[in-house]
């Protein structure tokens, strides 16, 4: 069995506080039901990036493909539709009971993207958009998805980075942005080939002006106006990658195993 546990969704994730998700950022990043005033959903590049990610990783017809932060399903869509198998996994169970009405044969999981119900090397590909920075610990992320690979299955990534990598602007946050070179050393440091990496924060603009529209400010994004303040100056870019896993690299099992500290 590539899947661990019963067909559907599982027991909710408690939310950590009021007015924060589950994934333990305290603002709306990363959350799976932010949505315009037309209720349509906001995300950086939206179903464009999707389909980008998912031309440029190269993955066949009937492909085992594990979406992390799946959300309300969007990008579950998009796969079906090519003729991948998707798995869909959320530590939030509202946008992820939407994805179950919306596709109620798909395996939907509520639980962890760094500990997934799933065998080792069951997975022809991850996709992860906009989930990595909000990890607790994302070192263990990268080992998880490494774990759940073949060898040869592929990586498909895009979230935000900071183009300021100032250290001292950090505090005790949920939210930490990593530079660029900081991202590409933990995607190597978790085992992975880096086979592609670009920068595309012009997507960030027509996100941030329809977030603006609809919240008012980005202070919701992040949690309050000083986090808000300490990301603008950390200057958020957005980057899509993707990895593979050689073909002579074994699965990593042991999910404690952060390898390397990337910092």
């Amino acid at each position: 069995m590539k899947i661990n546990g019963p067909h559907g969704v599982m027991d909710s994730v408690t939310r950590q506080a009021a007015g924060q998700h589950a994934s333990g950022c305290a603002g709306l990043f990363g959350y799976g039901l932010v949505t315009d005033r037309n209720g349509d959903p906001i995300s950086p590049g939206g179903l464009r990036m999707t389909g980008e990610l998912l031309d440029r990783a190269g993955f066949a017809i009937a492909d085992h493909v594990v979406d992390v932060g799946c959300g309300q399903g969007r990008s579950l869509g998009v796969m079906i539709r090519r003729g991948l198998n998707v798995v869909g996994v959320d530590t939030d169970a509202a946008p992820l009971a939407m994805a179950r009405n919306l596709f109620p044969n798909v395996d939907l999981f509520c639980c962890s993207g760094a500990a997934m119900p799933i065998d080792n090397e069951a997975m022809d590909g991850v996709l992860s958009e906009c989930v990595l920075t909000v990890m607790p610990d994302h070192r263990a992320a990268l080992a998880e998805w490494f774990r759940v690979l073949r060898a040869g299955g592929k990586l498909a990534l895009c979230d935000v980075y900071a183009r300021n990598p100032d250290m001292s602007l950090w505090d005790e946050r949920a939210i930490r942005l990593l530079s660029a070179d900081r991202v590409r050393k933990a995607i190597g440091t978790a085992g992975f080939q880096l086979l592609y990496f670009e920068d595309r924060s012009e997507c960030l603009r027509n996100f941030v002006a329809r977030f603006i529209f609809r919240f008012g400010s980005l202070d919701a994004l992040w949690g309050d106006a000083r986090t808000s303040a300490q990301m603008h100056a950390l200057k958020p870019g957005y980057y899509m990658a993707i990895a593979v896993k050689p073909i002579d690299r074994p699965a990593n099992t042991n999910r404690a195993n952060s390898q390397e500290a990337i910092t």
